[in-house]
């Protein structure tokens, strides 16, 4: 590639491009013109190598700064000479030139690099790694839906981006946030205990991205226990509201108990378990058995 070639327009960015935004345009054209993406596609190889040279040109301060006074000819970079493994590594675009018996620096002539790395890269370049993280709701949650927030762990796709911008203000234009980051998830109404729920493009970075799943669990508070999808627990009341009936809230639900209740009788709540399950409440009425009979009769 012996023509002029302004290494601006090449990557799309403007001469007052910080060097986190060339990073970030030359890796968004490599992953677009990588050869695995583009078997056989000649034209898509030469832009590769004309982005890589560009970014070789403007990664370096002193290789940028011969560009912007004297242009392309006179001071035209010698590429031969260019630590292609730390411009690749550099940008996150993953190869090994020591699986390919070639050194990391010093008299790579880059078009022969090209023609044997393509091989190598169906090697490296891989999917990105799923991530797992568990996220507790309430019963309430569960039956009604929620919109919760979880952190996934770093190094993960930009949550923000999706890597898609260079002026990201979350990942600074890299697509990637190597501490991990806080993502919101909508929790839909009537999930099941032990569900995943898969966030697409979030989890290790690659190509494609990795995908995030969230393993939602059920926390249930003390005294109440599973029966399938249904919800099972017990309400105290007293032997008045037993006699007349009551109302009570009983988790998130409002709950009529009726009139001349027995003590164990269970009530059933249609659709206030989990996941399209009943709630079952079995009542304690808080008297001795014999008295319960006594105030009842008085009160009929």
């Amino acid at each position: 590639m012996t023509t002029a070639r302004d290494p601006y327009g090449l990557l799309g960015v403007s001469r007052q491009a910080s060097s986190d935004e060339i990073k970030a345009a030359y890796r968004r054209l490599a992953m677009q013109y990588h050869p695995d993406r583009n078997a056989g596609d000649k034209a898509a190889e030469e832009r590769f190598k004309a982005i890589s040279e560009a970014y070789a040109t403007l990664r370096d301060p002193e290789l940028r700064a011969r560009y912007d006074r004297y242009g392309d000819s006179p001071a035209r970079p010698d590429f031969s000479r260019v630590d292609w493994q730390t411009v690749f590594q550099e940008a996150d675009i993953r190869i090994d030139l020591g699986q390919m018996g070639m050194p990391r620096t010093g008299n790579m002539v880059f078009d022969t690099l090209f023609g044997l790395m393509a091989a190598a890269w169906r090697r490296s370049l891989l999917p990105g790694e799923e991530r797992t993280v568990s996220l507790d709701i309430s019963p309430e949650e569960a039956r009604a839906g929620a919109v919760r927030r979880v952190y996934l762990p770093g190094p993960s796709v930009c949550p923000q981006c999706r890597g898609a911008s260079p002026a990201c203000p979350i990942c600074n234009g890299q697509g990637v946030v190597r501490s991990g980051a806080a993502v919101e998830v909508t929790i839909p109404s009537g999930i099941r205990p032990g569900a995943k729920l898969r966030l697409r493009g979030l989890g290790g970075p690659g190509s494609p991205p990795g995908d995030a799943f969230v393993t939602v669990q059920v926390r249930l508070p003390a005294g109440v226990r599973f029966d399938g999808q249904d919800l099972i627990t017990e309400l105290p009341i007293t032997a008045l509201e037993a006699a007349r009936g009551t109302e009570s809230r009983v988790l998130g639900l409002s709950v009529k108990i009726p009139a001349q209740v027995k003590d164990g009788q269970v009530v059933r709540i249609s659709g206030g378990g989990l996941a399209g399950g009943d709630l079952l409440i079995k009542l304690k009425i808080a008297v001795w058995q014999g008295l319960w009979r006594k105030l009842r009769d008085a009160l009929t």
